[in-house]
């Protein structure tokens, strides 16, 4: 592929024009139930050479038969040295029978002129322009504001220069239609190899910054997020991962989750990938096995609009992403624990460095982890139980195995619905293992058997 690609408009051979092409589709769309925007990045200070990453979500939605107009933002900023993030999340609800003339967000038709107006100024996303007039072809214009969770004022602005094209959700196959959050058909594509330079403000921080390695994300759909749900969005949850590998390839993966019918996968499920320069070959699969080697307790600081459950919430904290058919294997290890954000629901996202085989080379890279799917009923919280003991150092194989699936008989009379035997063989076969066990099994697994305890025996809030 040539640089045909970077001129407007552009229609990708991959998807339909009417859907997708470039400019148009990022502009407003009146017409549609849901549109949202997203784009992450990692960044060096140029004078600290301090590492950082940010991520930003403007969400637009039309509900109620389109007769409302429903919208929020969110900006996150991530210091990968210390180890620390701060996020920032401001909305605008309107409800019945108030109908408003002025929104908060605001969008352009033709092209991307997205803008919403916080209590700490106007973020604003944008097509970069020529001085001539004309628009820059993927090229944009960043200003984000917000007042972190901490309380430190966050002002992030960015010139972004795209040089890689826009890519499909599921490939060619696909051609950037997919089944989201039950709905039959939702436009999705996502456009990486960002080139990123500005300036970043936040808290003691004031410096030029640069990066190269970024990711946007856009979805748009007929139906807004709630056609399919009620209102705690109950029946449908998922987890997506980014990947952006050192060897030129880069990675979207999409796992859905149907909680009523015990979080079986539903589409679309599966890894997209577009290669390196200059062909920008596509891929996609649906088999892909994923691993969770590990789940941590959401400490409850950051907290969604409408919450599952006021008990314990555990969350994948690491994963192991396998694809047999591209002879893939790959792990993530986070750089912040537990990266919440006020989104209407249970929301995690953060960056992750991965490590591991892609084709059959070995090669590393980063990426962002969201998981919005918790682990809190019996049953969730006995798999947690059971994948966490599977992994966990200290323990002997024998006693390792007979653990194992102890939990597992743990999930199975839970499932069953009974509740009180459950406990019962918790009590019996997993705590006193577990209380003479080695330190770093005790720190790791007491925890999450001491909650699960709690919920089998009523104890934990609902």
């Amino acid at each position: 592929m040539s640089q045909d690609w970077k001129r407007y408009p552009h229609a990708p051979e991959w998807g339909d024009p009417r859907w997708f092409t470039f400019p148009d589709c990022d502009g407003e769309l009146p017409h549609m139930g849901m549109e949202t925007y997203f784009v992450d990045g990692f960044l060096t200070g140029q004078k600290s050479g301090r590492h950082y990453a940010f991520m930003t979500i403007f969400t637009d939605m039309r509900v109620l038969g389109k007769r409302l107009r429903a919208s929020f933002y969110t900006f996150a900023l991530y210091d990968l040295d210390k180890r620390h993030y701060g996020t920032f999340t401001e909305y605008d609800f309107p409800r019945p029978p108030r109908i408003r003339r002025r929104h908060k967000i605001e969008n352009t038709p033709g092209h991307l002129g997205l803008s919403f107006s916080t209590a700490h100024g106007k973020a604003r996303w944008e097509n970069a322009g020529h001085a001539a007039g004309d628009l820059r072809p993927f090229a944009w214009l960043v200003d984000l504001c917000g007042r972190d969770h901490h309380g430190a004022e966050m002002r992030l602005q960015l010139d972004i220069d795209a040089q890689r094209p826009p890519a499909p959700i599921g490939g060619v196959e696909q051609g950037g239609k997919m089944m989201f959050l039950g709905a039959e058909e939702t436009f999705s594509y996502y456009q990486s190899g960002l080139d990123m330079s500005g300036h970043l403000r936040w808290g003691d921080i004031d410096e030029p910054v640069e990066g190269h390695v970024g990711w946007i994300d856009r979805q748009w759909a007929e139906a807004d997020f709630t056609k399919h749900q009620d209102r705690q969005s109950t029946r449908y949850r998922h987890e997506w991962r980014v990947m952006q590998f050192d060897n030129g390839w880069d990675m979207s993966c999409f796992h859905q989750y149907n909680r009523h019918a015990h979080n079986m996968l539903v589409p679309w499920t599966g890894m997209s990938a577009q290669g390196p320069a200059p062909d920008f070959e596509l891929w996609s699969t649906h088999r892909v096995e994923l691993m969770h080697p590990e789940f941590i307790r959401s400490p409850g600081i950051v907290r969604g609009q409408a919450m599952l459950t006021e008990g314990p919430r555990y969350f994948p904290y690491r994963y192991r992403m396998l694809v047999p058919e591209w002879d893939l294997d790959v792990s993530s290890e986070p750089f912040i624990e537990a990266p919440a954000h006020q989104l209407p629901i249970e929301y995690w996202t953060g960056p992750v460095k991965i490590r591991g085989v892609v084709f059959g080379e070995e090669t590393e890279g980063v990426g962002f982890d969201e998981r919005c799917c918790p682990r809190l009923r019996d049953f969730e919280l006995s798999a947690a139980l059971q994948l966490t003991i599977e992994h966990v150092p200290g323990l002997e194989e024998d006693e390792r195995r007979q653990l194992e699936l102890r939990a597992w008989e743990v999930e199975a009379l839970a499932l069953r619905g009974d509740r009180p035997a459950a406990a019962r063989h918790l009590r019996h076969y997993i705590s006193p293992s577990l209380a003479a066990a080695k330190e770093e099994v005790r720190a790791r697994v007491l925890p999450l058997a001491s909650d699960l305890l709690d919920v089998l025996e009523g104890r934990a809030a609902r």
